[in-house]
């Protein structure tokens, strides 16, 4: 019902703030549907479960973009390059460009820096381009992407648990609301790494294919190259690396004409973005450095690739934590960055994650001002709804059943004159 008003009812049009709501109460009735299907099983409710997630996209493809206007710069760099130019020599204000679809032009955001895609999202912004439709042959290239993820989860997944993954990836308003509506391509990232994720499940992992499949995804957003040292580990690392290096230089071939141009974009966002972050704005306030706080952050996450390495996990255990590291510590967390994590909270249930997928719709809250007079206002308040609670929760999980716990718990019964017998015991039941 909420995706249906979305699409026929636009008394939202002028008001953000509302259209912000019903995705939220879209969210609440999507929790209590991740809860009821957990005990359930079957081809009847798996069956359910298809049809509404392919009728909540069905409802929205057809309607424009509202939260974002990303899709005008995708199209923008594919008609450039349909031209023979490269999109990393030119801001799309540049005077070399004049004349070239105006009308799209002046609608691209930020229009005074290069593109910041890498290679591979080029490469579909250009096929979009080419093909009929504009605005919807994007979504047609996102929403192959998203029914490729599902179609992986089905093998990822245990059949015990095949119906709530399906379930928390297939019917996230996250996805259904930032791919089927507003058209953002993380989807093409994340296909990639999801398919990593299954190939180095296989008894006899593929080097080359898991390497290619991590450059794919670093192809699409840069943060993905984090996860090859854990993918070096577990196959041949040379052939791992040889396919991960050579996938990136023949994508990047046709562009390196840009010369220092080509990584101008990119910079320009690391160095001024910032938007909606988390614990990279406690580290601001803590050092009162942002310059400094950037360098934290990269010392914690290099921190994390270098542990994942040395305790020998999973390359699915180490995407987790290092894609959700580099989020909770980045300067800039759109709500379409989490659509990285949806597919693997799906794979490995985790309530702050699930939350977050969710809450990060109020970052939304400030669009009406901004349209209004360009500034875009972030309340405390509203960051710590959205924050808040997934902290809680990710250190509630964290604690619970750990060594620290069980520590804690000898530590009280021994200080309540249960006696050392007694904790230890109790300790053995707790295992």
């Amino acid at each position: 019902m909420v995706y249906a008003t979305l699409a026929l009812w636009g008394g939202y049009a002028h008001r953000p703030t509302l259209a912000m709501t019903l995705v939220l109460i879209a969210f609440i009735f999507y929790l209590a549907a991740v809860v009821v299907a957990r005990p359930l099983a079957g081809h009847v409710a798996f069956s359910i479960a298809i049809v509404l997630g392919l009728l909540f996209r069905a409802w929205l493809l057809p309607k424009l973009p509202f939260f974002s206007d990303d899709h005008f710069r995708y199209l923008w760099d594919g008609v450039v390059q349909i031209r023979g130019i490269n999109p990393f020599r030119h801001a799309p204000i540049d005077p070399a460009l004049a004349g070239i679809d105006d009308a799209l032009r002046s609608q691209v955001n930020h229009p005074s820096v290069p593109t910041i895609y890498p290679p591979l999202a080029q490469v579909a912004f250009l096929l979009a381009a080419l093909a009929p439709g504009g605005i919807f042959a994007l979504k047609a290239l996102w929403l192959a992407c998203d029914v490729g993820i599902a179609a992986l989860l089905f093998k990822l997944v245990p059949t015990e648990r095949r119906l709530q993954a399906w379930t928390i990836y297939w019917w996230s308003p996250l996805v259904v609301i930032e791919v089927a509506w507003n058209a953002h391509l993380d989807l093409m990232g994340a296909l990639p790494l999801v398919l990593a994720l299954w190939l180095a499940r296989r008894p006899q992992p593929p080097a080359w294919g898991i390497g290619l499949a991590l450059a794919g995804a670093a192809l699409v957003k840069y943060f993905a190259a984090a996860l090859l040292p854990a993918a070096l580990q577990r196959t041949r690392r040379s052939w791992t690396l040889v396919a991960f290096v050579l996938a990136i230089v023949v994508l990047y071939l046709p562009y390196v004409g840009a010369g220092p141009q080509l990584f101008a974009g990119l910079s320009t966002y690391a160095e001024l973005w910032r938007f909606n972050d988390a614990l990279f704005a406690v580290l601001t306030w803590l050092v009162r450095s942002p310059m400094v706080a950037k360098g934290i952050a990269a010392a914690i996450i290099l921190g994390l690739v270098v542990g994942s390495v040395r305790n020998e996990w999973t390359l699915e255990r180490t995407a987790f934590w290092v894609t959700g590291a580099i989020l909770i510590l980045s300067p800039t967390v759109h709500p379409w960055y989490l659509l990285w994590m949806v597919p693997l909270v799906a794979i490995r249930p985790n309530r702050a994650w699930l939350y977050l997928t969710g809450s990060v719709f109020l970052a939304y809250y400030g669009l009406g001002a901004y349209r209004s007079d360009g500034v875009w206002p972030e309340p405390l308040w509203i960051k710590l709804a959205i924050y808040a609670p997934f902290f809680v929760l990710l250190i509630y999980d964290g604690w619970r059943g750990s060594w620290w716990q069980t520590a804690w718990r000898v530590f009280t019964q021994r200080a309540g004159g249960y006696g050392g017998e007694a904790a230890l015991e109790n300790k053995q039941e707790r295992y």
